[in-house]
């Protein structure tokens, strides 16, 4: 079947009948090859060394279960390289995705982060302006504010832990508290006159008990 090894015996007749008694046997296909559109095996025979391996064409060879059995092997042989390829793409994109997602993950933190500085910074611009509204309004809803003179300091009170002038405006019957720290810049005559006058009362009802006790 196609294997004709070479033996040296001196009678070429004698080497033809052995050689015609000689049933060669494919034990296995070890490689494939195509030349000039014409496929080949590499066999293996059953009985002879390796040395004796040979390349024979496809059309003279009757084994079908043995070419079957070398593809069905040569087919698994490829896959492997195949599943690593596809288990390292795998991985590459397990990796990629991994890092996607963290970049997605950081980008949304810093957008989160900067949201909130922003609105922090925001809420605090509005409480600033709040709290000058607030004072502005203060000194404006008071009798300064409305274009009223002052016509008396009748008391002192807290309030909240702020001085408070009760503070009587002409023109005008309702007396108004006042924080003390606006009336001081307002009208810093009648604060003093306030203040001597608190002292005078306190001088003379200090005065008139002792004049009482000495009696």
């Amino acid at each position: 079947m196609g294997k004709h090894p070479e033996h040296s015996i001196d009678d070429e007749e004698v080497e033809e009948e052995e050689l015609d008694e000689t049933e060669f046997i494919v034990e296995k296909i070890l490689d494939r090859k195509v030349v000039n559109g014409e496929v080949y095996y590499f066999l293996k025979w059953k009985g002879f060394d390796d040395s004796e391996n040979t390349w024979e064409p496809e059309m003279n060879l009757d084994c079908p279960e043995l070419i079957a059995d070398f593809h069905k092997r040569s087919s698994t042989q490829l896959k492997k390289p195949s599943n690593e390829t596809t288990i390292e793409s795998n991985t590459t994109t397990t990796t990629t995705n991994n890092n996607t997602n963290n970049n997605i993950n950081n980008n949304n933190n810093n957008n989160t982060s900067n949201k909130r500085r922003s609105r922090d910074s925001t809420d605090q611009q509005q409480q600033e302006s709040s709290n000058t509204t607030k004072k502005s309004k203060r000194t404006s809803d008071f009798g300064y504010g409305r274009g009223l003179e002052i016509e008396k300091i009748l008391g002192a009170t807290d309030v909240y832990g702020e001085l408070m002038f009760l503070i009587k405006w002409q023109l005008t019957e309702k007396p108004e508290l006042v924080p003390a720290r606006i009336a001081n810049v307002k009208s810093p005559q009648h604060v003093i006159r306030f203040y001597e006058d608190r002292l005078t009362w306190a001088n003379t009802d200090e005065n008139t008990s002792i004049h009482q006790e000495k009696q």
